[in-house]
């Protein structure tokens, strides 16, 4: 076996079980190394800064025929309306589409995350924060995944929808069986069924809770996207507007919970740049920086399809060939940053990409970053030294997920 092809196998297995690679940035060091774009099954795996930057701006490479090669995937055929309609919302999402309708639909929904409107909610970010910080003051030790960091995105997006809190249970599920459906494994068939449960009860909830919120339009978000419209004038017709809503659970809840999650794990791992943290409260905002860049809580990017051959140095993606962009390698490619291994929370001119780049860059990053700032700031200020109690190990799924963080007072 030559070395390409032991590279090859090695992406291959990495893409198959994440779980297998606790501490992948070594391996991704090496794949960085041995080529632009490694071909693993039906991938081609991309680890530079550069062409992950450059993979996103491609319009060579659709996103939505990608999407829609993943809807078929998890699809059986069926002349059940509800389902039909449910996938067309869910491909509708804002992060599954091209130009020009990907343009078009961000442009609406801009308005619900301008600075402003942002900087208003976070009386309400502070508020659940406190109330999370005040349940687990005393507590000797306690698992601070499940109770500060999965709680916290939640209760926010609930407040905002205005809906009651314990619907978080039910997107949760469906959530997991989505997210879960790693794009890189062929579906078996209670795969499917699961994924085809998910997206039917999502579509069926919003379209609900749409209908009801047209009869008595409020301040809350789903009616503040009811309302959106750009410039020009344009407005989300109904599909969109469902998947606009199930896209700011699925990609704003986990993400962000995984971001607060991965940040305290890299803190705690990293004793020197805690302390300073508590010593300094106002480096916060850096910090939140540095653990995106360095615990990317996404692996890497949605799929893309080459609508045509796309060179990427030596190499040549063909066209019909499935690109994944890693993220978290990309975020550490040493021409880009000094050091990339080392955790600093001071670091200068952070241009991490964990939040995508281009046309593509996350809609909601303003909104994460304020609730992480508000959630570390408190841990650091609000609760006595922590410790690690116990070794939680990252989960085998499309996002960088620890499956828990066991926390304790520190001696």
């Amino acid at each position: 076996m030559t070395g390409r092809q032991a590279i090859e196998k090695e992406v291959a297995s990495y893409l198959e079980d994440h779980a297998a690679f606790q501490d992948p940035y070594p391996f991704l060091s090496r794949v960085r190394e041995a080529s632009r774009a490694v071909p693993a099954g039906t991938f081609h795996f991309v680890t530079h800064y550069q062409d992950v930057i450059d993979g996103y701006r491609d319009e060579k490479l659709s996103r939505n025929r990608a999407a829609h090669i993943e809807a078929d995937a998890h699809a059986h055929s069926t002349d059940d309306e509800v389902l039909k309609n449910a996938r067309l919302s869910a491909v509708s999402m804002l992060i599954n589409q091209d130009e020009p309708d990907h343009k078009r639909i961000r442009r609406i929904l801009e308005v619900a995350f301008k600075p402003k409107r942002v900087a208003q909610w976070a009386a309400v970010m502070q508020t659940i924060t406190d109330e999370l910080i005040d349940g687990v003051v005393g507590k000797p030790a306690f698992d601070l995944r499940n109770e500060l960091a999965y709680p916290l995105p939640e209760r926010i997006i609930c407040a905002l929808m205005g809906v009651p809190y314990e619907d978080h249970a039910l997107w949760g599920t469906w959530t997991e069986a989505i997210v879960g459906a790693a794009r890189t494994k062929t579906p078996t068939p209670e795969t499917v069924a699961a994924v085809e449960h998910a997206q039917r009860n999502f579509y069926l909830y919003f379209e609900e809770l749409v209908e009801k919120r047209r009869q008595n339009l409020g301040d809350d978000l789903v009616s503040l996207l009811i309302r959106a419209e750009s410039e020009e004038g344009d407005r989300l017709n109904q599909l969109e507007l469902l998947g606009a809503l199930q896209m700011l659970i699925q990609a704003g809840h986990e993400t962000t919970a995984n971001l607060i999650t991965n940040g305290m794990y890299t803190l705690l791992k990293h004793p020197d740049q805690y302390a300073m943290l508590r010593e300094d409260p106002s480096l916060v905002a850096g910090a939140v920086e540095e653990m995106l860049r360095f615990e990317s809580p996404s692996h890497f990017s949605l799929p893309r399809l080459a609508v045509e051959d796309v060179a990427m140095g030596d190499d040549i993606l063909p066209a019909g060939t499935l690109v994944l962009m890693s993220l978290n390698a990309a975020n550490r490619d040493p021409d880009y940053f000094d050091e990339p291994d080392v955790f600093d929370i001071r670091r200068r001119n952070n241009r991490h990409i964990a939040f995508a780049a281009g046309p593509h860059f996350c809609l909601g990053n303003q909104f994460a970053r304020l609730e992480a700032g508000i959630m570390f700031k408190a841990i650091v200020t609000r609760l006595p030294r922590l410790r690690l109690d116990g070794e939680p190990r990252f989960k085998s799924t499309f996002v960088r997920a620890l499956d828990k963080l066991p926390v304790a007072v520190a001696d």
